[in-house]
């Protein structure tokens, strides 16, 4: 009702009005600045503003009677104005009016609908059956207008969504305070998929997901805090989720698993196993000493090495490919997959790989004793690390000998062959590094979580001479790939990085790893490119990478285009369709790499609260007015801290902090330096 109808309202003036979408009797007992003071039919006194007024009708009640009294005469005149409402046919009503597109105000809808004479009480009961009602009548500024046959049944739909919303959230919020409430580690039943996704969704991107409405209504009538963390602890009491659920995975829509299609497609694939080493296409390595070296907990095998004399101070380098492209076949389910993956995902406490098991650890990958097909680089090698020759042929190898790093850096020193190959690969290093290399290494930080989400984390100080020889041979036969693919003219993705060369740092420190971080905010970053072109920091001109095809997407199309040009002399790639394929695959890259610095770092502070660390001691990159920036050189992490105001410190100052407050989950890790 307009204020401008009830501007007459006085003591004794029977209201009507919306009480939590119940439509309530009052009696007006007093008026001030434009506000009621009413007694409701429920025996409460509130303060009413007049919009909220929906009709009134003068001198119904003496507002000088007992408040009991007053109470009977409201309770008599709901009983008169329902019986009266039971009397109207709304679809027979709006039967009458339909197509009509005048408004009409109630006391004409009350004329129409009694034949007696139209009191108040007949036109609050036809008003309250039509508000009730919402189906065939709008109603807006006090008046109603009959829909349309069409908007009746588009309103009807809209109502049938409503009801159902309305269900999930009354039924839902009875089944998540249940969830709530009960004991840690009862099984609970889900109520409604539908329901869980929402929950899921708001427990992902909190006020940013599309259903924190509902969610947070939800959360609301079943009493329990209206926040993305309640969602987490609800799904994780489900076991929908883990306590250490990896979020960053959901949020960016990254699967752990493989289509029925991929999995099915991939065992078929993995028969083509059995005939490699037929066709004059490929070259038969397997009298070779072939060798694989990988951590030990590898279980993806996509490069080998081979290594023999050739007299006169020269010798035979061999880096064999592990063929994926030979059981990917293009525009193919896996090769679908495997594009929209664009790399396998490895992070502390899991490997998702680009391609299924069946592949990436059986049919593709270099396992020990079996056939195997591969791209294979044979390069010849002089003492001063001069390659003088490199033969690219696809080929099949049998890996003699499994090999971990730690396990060659002592075949070094008791191996002649490996002693020697360690020395060629310091000659190759030595050589970028004379073509302008900017060799900047920093410590690796291996993280890992065992069986029973403890964090293990272990730190190595400098390359070992196990990765100096597979980081050198691999960046040998990559530069091998893009010379050949150059020098063909062959559309391919190269690996570019613009100048880099670094300044000399005038900031002042005794830790080399502080000089390490600042020059290395200096570099390009490095691009994937159609056109050949240098890659700095490597010191190769051009440059691609083809040593990773089980891992890398970009890998498997390098290789695709080789063995083309090798065996075929044609393109599988058109220079527009490998621009196009960078494009999305740099998308899917970007996120990955942001999934693993986060998760890698959610497990870096999960072992500082299993190791219950206190203090650290970190080095200050950088600072600003009010703060510092820090490194932590034990788990290579930066942070944030104040800086303190009773001692000055310096960029390139060890310094020891104090945790303030550690919470993995949400990435908190507040620090005082002291």
């Amino acid at each position: 009702m307009n204020p401008s109808e009830v501007s007459g309202v006085s003591p004794g003036t029977v209201v009507e009005f919306f009480e939590a979408k119940e439509l309530l009797l009052g009696v007006c007992l007093a008026v001030k600045d434009q506000k009621l003071h009413v007694l409701t039919e429920a025996n409460r006194e509130m303060g009413l503003v007049l919009r909220r007024v929906v009709s009134a009708s003068p001198n119904k009640l003496n507002p000088a009677q007992h408040r009991d009294d007053l109470l009977r005469g409201l309770k008599s005149l709901r009983h008169l104005r329902e019986s009266l409402a039971a009397q109207v046919n709304v679809e027979e009503l709006w039967s009458v009016l339909e197509g009509e597109s005048e408004a009409y105000g109630p006391q004409d809808l009350a004329e129409l609908v009694f034949a007696s004479q139209v009191t108040d009480d007949h036109v609050a009961a036809v008003q309250r059956v039509l508000l009730a009602d919402r189906l065939y009548f709008q109603f807006k500024d006090g008046l109603f207008t009959a829909r349309t046959a069409a908007q009746v049944e588009r309103r009807r739909e809209e109502m049938a969504r409503e009801a159902e919303r309305d269900r999930l959230l009354e039924e839902g919020a009875q089944w998540v305070r249940r969830v709530w409430q009960a004991k840690s580690g009862a099984r609970q039943e889900i109520f409604d998929h539908t329901v869980l996704e929402k929950i899921k969704d708001f427990g992902l991107f909190g006020q940013e997901s599309e259903n924190a409405a509902f969610v947070k209504e939800l959360f609301g009538r079943a009493g329990i805090p209206v926040q993305p963390a309640s969602a987490f602890r609800l799904l994780v009491r489900l076991g929908v989720w883990s306590e250490n659920e990896n979020l960053y995975l959901h949020q960016q829509g990254l699967s752990s698993e493989f289509s029925d299609k991929a999995l099915a497609a991939a065992e078929r694939a993995k028969e083509l196993v059995k005939g490699v080493w037929t066709g004059e296409e490929r070259s038969d390595f397997r009298s070779l000493e072939v060798f694989t070296i990988d951590s030990a907990t590898t279980r993806d095998f996509d490069d080998a090495l081979s290594f023999r004399p050739l007299g006169q101070g020269q010798w035979e380098v061999g880096v064999h490919i592990a063929d994926a492209a030979h059981f990917v076949g293009l525009h193919d389910v896996l090769d679908e997959e495997a594009a929209s993956r664009a790399t396998s995902i490895y992070v502390p406490d899991r490997r998702i790989p680009m391609l299924p098991s069946a592949l990436s650890e059986e049919a593709c990958s270099l396992c020990l004793g079996k056939d195997r097909a591969t791209l294979s680089f044979i390069m010849e090698v002089d003492e001063t690390g001069q390659i003088h020759r490199c033969l690219i042929r696809p080929g099949v190898v049998r890996v003699t000998r499994r090999l971990t790093y730690e396990q060659v850096d002592g075949l070094v020193e008791t191996e002649e062959a490996f002693k020697v190959l360690w020395h060629l690969s310091e000659r190759l290093r030595e050589q970028r590094r004379e073509r302008g290399a900017v060799l900047l290494p920093l410590p690796e930080i291996h993280v890992s979580v065992n069986d029973h989400g403890m964090v293990q984390l272990v730190r190595y100080e400098k390359e070992s001479p196990s990765q100096m020889i597979v980081s050198e041979w691999m960046i040998a036969a990559n530069g091998r790939a893009a010379a050949y693919l150059a020098e063909k003219n062959v559309p391919a993705i190269y690996r570019c990085q613009a100048e880099c060369r670094p300044e000399t740092d005038q900031v002042q420190s005794d830790y080399p790893i502080f000089h390490i971080y600042r020059q290395r905010r200096l570099f390009a970053r490095a691009e994937l490119e159609t056109r050949p072109g240098p890659h700095c920091s490597l010191g190769m001109n051009p440059y691609t990478t083809v040593t990773s095809p089980i891992r890398r997407y970009i890998d498997l199309v390098v290789q695709r285009q080789i063995k083309a040009a090798l065996l075929e002399g044609r393109l599988v790639y058109a220079e527009d369709e490998l621009e196009k394929l960078v494009t999305r695959v740099r998308v899917q890259l970007g996120k990955i790499a942001l999934v693993q610095r986060k998760w890698t770092r959610y497990w870096i502070l999960r072992y500082l609260e299993q190791e219950d660390i206190q203090t650290l001691h970190a080095i200050v990159l950088d600072k600003n007015a009010k703060f510092a920036h820090l490194l932590l050189p034990d788990f290579l992490l930066e942070v944030q801290a104040p800086l303190p105001t009773d001692h000055p410190v310096a960029a390139g100052e060890m310094v020891r902090l104090k945790i303030e407050r550690l919470h993995p989950r949400d990435d908190v890790l507040r620090v005082q330096i002291v």
